[in-house]
């Protein structure tokens, strides 16, 4: 969590203690939005109380999910052959499929950042939010301001580090520690099924390499450090996210107008 937030206050350009709070505040939405949205959302709103600019906080809340996913499903790949069971092939599999899928997705959004593309605007057009395709425009702008190539091997690098580190916090109740970063990235590896919360597809990741009594413990443990970022909770400005999604409304109308 620490060095992931380290990489979260360069990406967003914040103190760390709010990357920090993001990150708690993040992991405990995800216990009332399945999926990774609920996060993004959560973070977002925390980067918005030192940003002022709720598209550019969302926007850069989603450009950590690649960094998330990309490190995490490599690093799985890589220990499996630690202890590797045929059933895990399935996440092999799926692992793979998020390695090739954001990677084709951020290399799109650096790709296209700062020009107006006619596929974009009419699928926009299709679904009735073409006077918001200005948000598309700024929160590619924004995604690639803050990922360059130095700068992306850094944020790889420490994303690597923090589930490194992250896989330590294992050692007092399994202590071998390439076996927690097995543990560790087999747990991860679930969470990128396409299943509201990866509901029944994590807990078997933890049955096929530890004992049913820690996989208990280990989930105990999960929810329990999760919830902890409920207390920041209130420090969320409803208020001025209200008045931020009301200026996105009028900047909405103003940008058909010129559009038009």
């Amino acid at each position: 969590m620490s060095i992931i937030s380290l990489r979260d206050k360069y990406m967003v350009d914040i103190s760390y203690k709010s990357a920090f709070k993001a990150r708690l505040l993040g992991n405990a939405s995800s216990l009332l939005i399945p999926g990774w949205a609920g996060q993004e959302l959560a973070r977002a709103a925390i980067y918005n109380l030192e940003k002022k600019n709720l598209i550019e906080s969302l926007s850069l809340s989603i450009a950590e999910a690649p960094f998330d996913v990309i490190s995490g499903a490599i690093l799985f790949i890589i220990i499996l052959p630690i202890k590797f069971y045929y059933i895990e092939f399935l996440y092999v599999l799926v692992a793979l499929g998020n390695i090739v899928g954001w990677s084709i997705g951020i290399a799109y959004v650096y790709s296209t950042a700062g020009r107006h593309v006619e596929t974009e605007k009419r699928l926009m057009k299709l679904i009735g939010m073409e006077k918001y395709y200005f948000l598309l425009l700024q929160g590619k702008d924004s995604i690639r301001n803050s990922i360059g190539n130095k700068r992306f091997i850094m944020y790889m690098a420490l994303s690597f580090l923090g589930y490194l580190v992250l896989s330590a916090g294992l050692y007092p109740l399994i202590p071998n520690y390439f076996y927690d970063i097995v543990v560790t990235m087999a747990y991860f590896a679930a969470t990128l099924f396409p299943i509201p919360g990866a509901s029944g597809v994590s807990e078997l990741a933890l049955a096929i390499v530890l004992p049913s009594s820690y996989v208990f413990d280990i989930i105990i443990l999960e929810y329990v450090s999760y919830a902890l970022g409920f207390i920041f909770l209130r420090e969320i400005s409803f208020s001025e996210l209200k008045k931020d999604i009301d200026k996105i409304k009028k900047d909405g109308e103003l940008y058909k107008r010129a559009d038009s």
